[in-house]
């Protein structure tokens, strides 16, 4: 047996710390239902990872306090673009599956203490300690990409690279900071000073002196995945925490089909086949089948999806999706064509190149094809999307 402790999280995910067999398992399991993590990327009721699910009766639990239930709490709390997990039932090749629970922890909320613009495209700002990147992906409420600023209140969602920065897929701006703001961030406890009362969530320092050591939560220690809310007496400052809770509400469960999408935080030194997605340990062999790249293209700070089914923490992988850290998606009807290699689908405009996979080879766009594009958007405003790939949508 080999024991791996998880130093990353893709959001509400699954345990911490797994038992993981040195050998791959066969098919099938004795769990049950539908476990996708990912962003979500439209209403009615819900999609994530392309699947839409029903949430008419689905739990809504948020940064972990039960919030509602079904659509309207769905659109009151769960913009686009903020990362979920969606527990529930049916099966990936339904048009529509079931949802039983929707969870949401946001990444940090609190003040934008510093802004550094990396291109036209890209900016990196500084929220709470906490590194996060603004780009194509990100989706912006009460806020854009050329205006956010310094001493914002903004909540951001995201995927966490390997080294720590939130690629942020949502943020908002809630307000304007002061003093004794309620604030919080999720993350790994490191440096934890038992005497100072202190420990770090990656550059943020929090003081924990206020609070009784009866309600710190179970294996308080370095490494431990924590909700931490509190106040700053100034933006930058040490934060001084008024609650401390275990930030994972997810039970390790068996279950028929799981999606993670996130980043590669890990890769098994002693096997070819362990990688790390997020904090979920996945497994692939020789039948996993794999999209816009192969089994050699899987290294740390790869971005992909990952299908397949979970048992014993551990998803065993049928299907490896390779994403590059800009890519968007987007399918729908194709409802204007302007020349050879620009056409609208929807109201998105998407250019072709030298470089674009169609999928059949000789596929002819028309208008009214149901088709998806993978590509680049060329600006923040995605004005235009570079297609990467093309693939035609059968029923």
């Amino acid at each position: 047996m080999k024991k791996y402790h998880f130093k990353r999280l893709l959001y509400a995910l699954l345990s911490i710390s797994l038992l993981i067999s040195c050998s791959s398992s066969g098919g099938g399991v004795g769990g049950s239902g539908i476990i996708s993590s990912g962003t979500v990327s439209a209403h009615g009721s819900i999609f994530v990872n392309g699947l839409e699910f029903d949430t008419s009766d689905a739990v809504i639990i948020v940064n972990g306090e039960k919030v509602g239930r079904g659509d309207q709490t769905v659109l009151d709390y769960l913009d686009v673009g903020k990362v979920v997990l969606v527990e529930g039932t049916g099966d990936m090749d339904d048009i529509i599956a079931v949802a039983d629970r929707v969870i949401y922890y946001d990444n940090v909320a609190g003040p934008v203490e510093n802004i550094v613009d990396i291109d036209a495209t890209n900016r990196e700002i500084m929220v709470l300690g906490q590194r996060v990147v603004l780009n194509v992906v990100t989706t912006f409420k009460e806020t854009a990409f050329d205006t956010i600023a310094q001493d914002d209140l903004v909540e951001v969602s995201g995927l966490v690279d390997d080294t720590n920065t939130i690629r942020a897929t949502f943020i908002g701006k809630t307000g304007v900071f002061e003093p004794g703001n309620i604030v919080g961030v999720t993350g790994f406890i490191v440096n934890l000073d038992d005497n100072l009362k202190t420990f770090q969530v990656n550059d943020l320092t929090v003081n924990y002196s206020g609070i009784d050591t009866d309600n710190l939560p179970a294996g308080f220690a370095d490494g431990l995945w924590v909700e931490v809310e509190g106040t700053l007496d100034a933006a930058g400052g040490e934060m001084t925490a008024t609650s401390i809770e275990l930030g994972d509400e997810i039970d390790e469960v068996d279950s028929d089909q799981i999606e993670v999408l996130g980043f590669v935080t890990a890769v098994a030194v002693d096997s070819s086949s362990e990688f790390t997605l997020g904090n979920q340990m996945v497994q692939v062999d020789g039948n996993t089948e794999y999209v816009d790249g192969d089994s050699a293209d899987i290294s740390i700070g790869a971005k992909l999806e990952a299908e397949g089914y979970l048992e014993g923490g551990i998803l065993y992988a049928d299907e490896v999706e390779f994403w590059g850290p800009d890519q968007v998606e987007v399918e729908g009807l194709v409802t204007d064509i302007a020349s050879d290699s620009e056409f609208t689908v929807g109201d998105q405009v998407v250019q072709t190149d030298a470089g674009t996979v169609f999928e059949p080879e000789d596929l002819d766009i028309i208008e009214d094809m149901m088709i998806e594009i993978k590509g680049v958007p060329v600006d923040i405003v995605h004005s235009v999307i570079v297609a990467d790939k093309v693939s035609l949508e059968e029923d």
